[in-house]
């Protein structure tokens, strides 16, 4: 649902847990990745779904505990000790064992848009999900003009 008019970042923060919130720009890189051969229909669904139900903002109006694309983050595995720190990227620059954690992964779009504090559900191709709970934001690009 294109929400692209809302007035304030106070609007935002009004969100029940559930929605996520991405901003248009990530958005629309995301879906010119679309149409490479190697993307699958699951992804082309995910993408879809995302698009759908989340709210689509400028990036100056995404609040500074949002996982947007090329943010760091620490999430854990519910019920488990499994912690990671990842970076959420396109698919071009990921490198699981480095970090780098694409967008198009079950994963990465289940975190896309998520809040510090969230917990996602995670659905990979094994059909046995995954629960990942968002401890901090260790780094959001988006945050940077708030320290000006």
């Amino acid at each position: 649902m294109l929400r692209s008019q809302i007035q304030s970042s106070v609007d935002v923060k009004r969100l029940t847990e559930a929605e996520r919130i991405v901003s248009e720009s990530d958005l629309t890189q995301l879906k010119a990745y679309l149409s490479l051969p190697t993307v699958t229909p699951q992804q082309r669904a995910m993408v879809e779904s995302l698009e759908a139900t989340a709210l689509l903002v400028e990036p100056e109006q995404i609040p500074p505990d949002v996982v947007t694309m090329n943010t760091t983050i620490e999430c854990t595995v519910v019920g488990s000790a499994k912690t990671y720190h990842w970076t959420l990227v396109y698919p071009d620059k990921a490198e699981y064992l480095l970090g780098r954690l694409s967008v198009l992964s079950p994963a990465g779009i289940s975190l896309l848009g998520a809040r510090c504090g969230q917990t996602v559900v995670c659905r990979p191709p094994s059909g046995v999900q995954i629960f990942y709970l968002v401890n901090a934001i260790l780094l959001q690009p988006e945050s940077r003009h708030l320290a000006l």
